[in-house]
C-alpha cells in the first residue's frame, strides 16, 4: 500500500515529467533493441568477410564515412585496412578487397573530391583489368594437365607396378588440386572484371556530372564497358563457356547475368541518342533486345517493351529531315524514306507487346512506354504526310497519359495537337 500511495503521490506531483520519464524509458529500449537488430542482421554480416583486424579498421572507416564524415581520417582507415587486408593473405583482386577500394571512391565523392575519386577508380580499373588479362592469356597458352599426366605415366612404363600405383594416385592429387586452383583463379578473373565493367558505368556517371562535365571521357567510359561486355561473351562463346551467367537464385555470379549486360549495351546506346547520334544507338539496341529475349524466353517482360520502342525512337531519329543521311537520299534523288514504315513497324510492336503482358509482370514502365511509342507514330505519320493518322496517334498518346497522370506526356502530346492542327488550317 504505501507503493501504491508513493506512486499515486508522484503521479500527482509530476503530471508530466513522469509521463515523460516512462516514455523515454520505453524509448530507449526500443532503440537500443533496434540498433541490436541492425547490428547483427546488416552490419556483422558485411564485416564476416574480413579477417578480425581488417574488420577493425573497416568499422573506423565507415565510422568516418557514414556517421562522421571526414575524407582525411576515413582515407587512413581504409589504407590500413587495404595493408592489413594483405598481410592477411586476402586475394589482391577478390571482391572484398576491390569493393574496399571502391568504397574508397565512394567515400570520396560523398565528400565532394569527385576528381580524386575518379582517380581511385581509373587506378583500380587498371590495375583489375591487367590483372585479368593476364590470366586469361595464361591460361590459353597453358598446356592441359591431362597431356602432361600422360606423357608423365608414359615416363614410368618400366617402373614397378607398385610404384606407378602411388605416382598415378599423387598426380591424379595433383590434377585435381590444381584444376580447383585453376577453377578458383577462373572465378577470380570473371568477378574482377565484373567490377572492372562496373568501375567504367560508374567512371561514365562521374565523368558525366556537374562536378567533371566531360563528356567525352563519360562516353569513352561506357564505350569501354560495352567493348569488355563483347570481348568477354565471344571469348565464352569461343570456350564453350556460358555467355551470361544465370540470374536464378543460387546460382553462380561470378559473372554478369544476360540482363546486365544488356543494361550496359542500352547505358550506352542512351548516350548515342542524346547527343542524336542514331546510327550508333541503333545496333546496340538491336542486340540488347536480342539478349534480352534469349534472358527471358516466354517470359516477357517491359524491359523489351522499352527497347522496341527505343529501336523505333533510333530508326525515326535517322528518318528525321534534318538528319545526314535524309539530307544524302535527298541529293540522290530519293523520296521515300523506308526506315520511316520499319520504325512505325517497330513501335507498334512495341504496344502490342505490352498489350500481352499482365500485372503484376505488367508495371509503370509498360505504361509510360505505350505513351511515348503513340507520340513516335504520331511523329512517323507527320514524316509519311498522314495529318489525320498523326491526329489519332497524338491523341491516343494524350488520353493514356491523362489516365496516368502523366502531365509531361499529357502537354507534350497537346503541344504536337495544336501544331499540327494550326499547320493543317
Amino acid at each position: 500500500m504505501g507503493y501504491r500511495e508513493a506512486s499515486k503521490d508522484i503521479f500527482r506531483k509530476n503530471p508530466i515529467v513522469l509521463p515523460l520519464a516512462i516514455l523515454s524509458a520505453v524509448g530507449g529500449i526500443i532503440f537500443f533493441v533496434w540498433t541490436s537488430y541492425v547490428e547483427v542482421t546488416k552490419n556483422i554480416p558485411q564485416y564476416t568477410k574480413f579477417p578480425p583486424k581488417v574488420a577493425d579498421a573497416l568499422r573506423q572507416a565507415i565510422y568516418y564515412t557514414d556517421i562522421d564524415l571526414n575524407a582525411p581520417k576515413a582515407l587512413n582507415a581504409y589504407k590500413n585496412a587495404l595493408s592489413l587486408a594483405i598481410e592477411e593473405g586476402m586475394h589482391p583482386f577478390s571482391d572484398e578487397v576491390l569493393g574496399l577500394k571502391i568504397q574508397v571512391a565512394a567515400m570520396l565523392e560523398k565528400a565532394g573530391l569527385v576528381k580524386q575519386a575518379t582517380e581511385v577508380l581509373e587506378r583500380t580499373k587498371n590495375e583489375a583489368l591487367t590483372w585479368v588479362e593476364e590470366g586469361q592469356r595464361m591460361e590459353s597458352s597453358t598446356v592441359t594437365k591431362t597431356s602432361l599426366t600422360e606423357a608423365q605415366l608414359s615416363s614410368n612404363a618400366n617402373v614397378p607396378a607398385d610404384n606407378v600405383q602411388i605416382n598415378k594416385q599423387a598426380l591424379e592429387d595433383a590434377e585435381k588440386e590444381l584444376k580447383a586452383m585453376q577453377e578458383f583463379e577462373a572465378r577470380q578473373r570473371d568477378r574482377a572484371l565484373k567490377k572492372v565493367i562496373g568501375i567504367n558505368m560508374k567512371l561514365a556517371e562521374l565523368y558525366a556530372s556537374d562536378y567533371m562535365q566531360d563528356d567525352k571521357k563519360a562516353e569513352a567510359a561506357q564505350v569501354a564497358a560495352v567493348e569488355l561486355c563483347l570481348k568477354e561473351m565471344h571469348r565464352r562463346q569461343k570456350l564453350g563457356l556460358p555467355v551470361g551467367a544465370s540470374s536464378s537464385e543460387g546460382a553462380d555470379s561470378s559473372w554478369m547475368n544476360l540482363t546486365e549486360i544488356a543494361t550496359a549495351l542500352t547505358d550506352l546506346a542512351t548516350v548515342y541518342t542524346e547527343r542524336e547520334r542514331h546510327e550508333l544507338a541503333m545496333p546496340l539496341y538491336l542486340r540488347a533486345l536480342d539478349i534480352i529475349r534469349a534472358e527471358e524466353g516466354n517470359s516477357v517482360s517491359c524491359k523489351q517493351v522499352v527497347l522496341l520502342n527505343s529501336v523505333s525512337s533510333a530508326m525515326a531519329g535517322q528518318a528525321q529531315p534534318t538528319s545526314p543521311r535524309v539530307q544524302q537520299m535527298k541529293q540522290q534523288g530519293i523520296s521515300q524514306d523506308p526506315t520511316v514504315e520499319a520504325a512505325r513497324q517497330w513501335a507498334q510492336k512495341a504496344i502490342d507487346v505490352a498489350a500481352h503482358i499482365k500485372p503484376p509482370i505488367r508495371d509503370e514502365e509498360c505504361d509510360l512506354t505505350c505513351v511515348a511509342a503513340s507520340y513516335n507514330l504520331g511523329q512517323l505519320a507527320e514524316l509519311q504526310q498522314k495529318p489525320d493518322t498523326a491526329i489519332a496517334h497524338y491523341t491516343e498518346a494524350k488520353n493514356l497519359a491523362k489516365k496516368l497522370g502523366y502531365q509531361e506526356g499529357v502537354s507534350v502530346a497537346d503541344d504536337a495537337l495544336k501544331r499540327l492542327k494550326k499547320r493543317i488550317l
